[in-house]
């Protein structure tokens, strides 16, 4: 994928390239429309003084006539009475010319060539040193000269200095293109790089807001729309924070009537009030997640207790003992006794105990879990279970708040562990990787 930067650079590039070739055909047009017959008239002009000039001051001494034109800046082809060719001055390009042409102007007609040279489109007539782009005339004693203006001779400093001066400008041209494009390219990253951190839930930094132009203008309304965003969801936190608090004392308390009543009643009445009992415990449950949720995003934990991951993944597996046993599960750890974590004890454990949890419901009875440890670069912890596994569109929201997989694990959870794992592991500075195939198992790494 191209960049902007590159999108740029490649777009200028060819409008140079694209002026470049309409210039020189604009030119092209203009000398061929204007100035070459004035260019060969200045040729003819020049033959007649000279054809004058050899007869009367030059004893008529051809040869050092033709050798003085050549050094006056003009290159010529001598054909003589027995057609043989002679060259004064800069070579041609290409010397070839017609007979027929060398005896029409042997007979006395003038040959026209610079001023009837055929258009090319991007090939100036000026330049084009070749025989049949000359003047042509014959002297008194029989010899045929064909004579053009010697650019190369003429003009060869003007050809050094007119290069020189397109090369610099090509190459500054391109110099503060580059330039410029970047200047315009940062702020452009600065502004995708805050959307990537408002996605992220956390504030964008260097929000160029201070430009007076269109993208300063874009900053500030994304620096407006950012705050208001941080506003509206800190308006959710303390409502979802408030609510679940009021529900948490009621709560508590259905749970315990809905325990009497299971203890005092038979029959059908009884299985009722477990009902009850269960899910005033799932709602118990789900005011406590999201009492914790409101209190990571609010007012993050201070980290700064060396914890025993060993001793804390230990405690948190003795304390789901009952579960492990109810579906014989066995859980086989690997991991080295002085890993330490500087975290929040209370945190870490909620950690584990999510992903462990979550673990024991993908799987299957008398299944496997293995924690295991790896400390290099950072501490990785990995729980992989032998359970159900997981399609990509699961994989995808796994870690979204409230979300539950189609293949997902039963009917049990809130849909919030694993948010709140995420949100614990982001305070760490570490994110969470995920592999998992339909029927085969999943592996949870923890990275901190």
């Amino acid at each position: 994928m191209k960049t902007l930067y590159t999108r740029i650079i490649v777009t200028m590039f060819l409008i140079l390239l694209l002026s470049g070739a309409i210039s020189l055909l604009i030119s092209n047009v203009a000398y061929y429309t204007w100035w070459q017959p004035s260019y060969s008239e200045k040729t003819e002009r020049v033959a007649k003084m000279a054809e004058s000039y050899v007869e009367i001051h030059t004893d008529l001494d051809y040869d050092a006539f033709y050798t003085f034109l050549a050094a006056t800046g003009y290159q010529l082809v001598v054909v003589d009475s027995a057609d043989e060719r002679r060259r004064f001055g800069g070579a041609f390009r290409d010397e070839t010319i017609s007979d027929t042409v060398i005896q029409s102007v042997r007979n006395g007609a003038p040959y026209q060539g610079m001023r009837d040279f055929p258009f090319h489109l991007f090939l100036l007539g000026l330049f084009d040193n070749e025989l049949t782009n000359t003047y042509g005339f014959t002297l008194e004693n029989g010899d045929v000269i064909f004579i053009r203006p010697d650019l190369s001779a003429q003009i060869r400093e003007l050809h050094l200095f007119v290069g020189l001066f397109f090369a610099l400008v090509t190459l500054l041209t391109f110099g503060l293109i580059a330039i410029s494009t970047r200047s315009l390219v940062r702020p452009l990253q600065t502004l995708t790089k805050a959307t990537t951190s408002v996605a992220m839930r956390k504030a964008p930094e260097h929000l160029p807001v201070e430009r007076q132009d269109e993208i300063g203008t874009l900053a500030r309304q994304f620096q407006n729309m950012s705050n208001e965003i941080d506003r509206t969801e800190a308006r959710q936190r303390r409502f979802v924070s408030n609510v679940s608090h009021e529900f948490q004392s009621p709560l508590t308390s259905l749970v315990g009537y809905a325990e009497k009543l299971a203890d005092g009643t038979e029959g059908e009445s009884k299985e009722y009030a477990r009902v009850i009992e269960q899910e005033t415990k799932r709602l118990s449950q789900l005011t406590r997640q999201l009492l914790l949720l409101s209190r990571l995003d609010e007012n993050p934990p201070i980290l700064e207790t060396n914890v025993n991951v060993l001793q804390s993944v230990s405690e948190v597996i003795q304390m789901n003992a009952f579960i492990l046993d109810q579906k014989g599960i066995a859980v086989v750890t690997d991991i080295p006794q002085d890993v330490v974590l500087k975290s929040d004890p209370v945190l870490l454990a909620q950690v584990w105990n999510n992903v462990l949890v979550n673990a024991v419901h993908a799987s299957r009875d008398g299944g496997t879990i293995h924690i295991t440890c790896t400390v290099d670069p950072g501490i990785v912890i990995s729980v992989t279970d032998e359970g159900i596994g997981m399609d990509d569109e699961t994989k995808e929201h796994l870690f979204d708040r409230f979300y539950r997989g189609d293949t997902a694990r039963t009917s049990q959870g809130t849909g919030l562990g694993l948010a709140i794992t995420s949100d614990i592991i982001d305070l760490h500075g570490g994110n969470i990787t995920v592999e998992s195939s339909l029927g085969i198992g999943t592996t949870i790494h923890l990275h901190f």
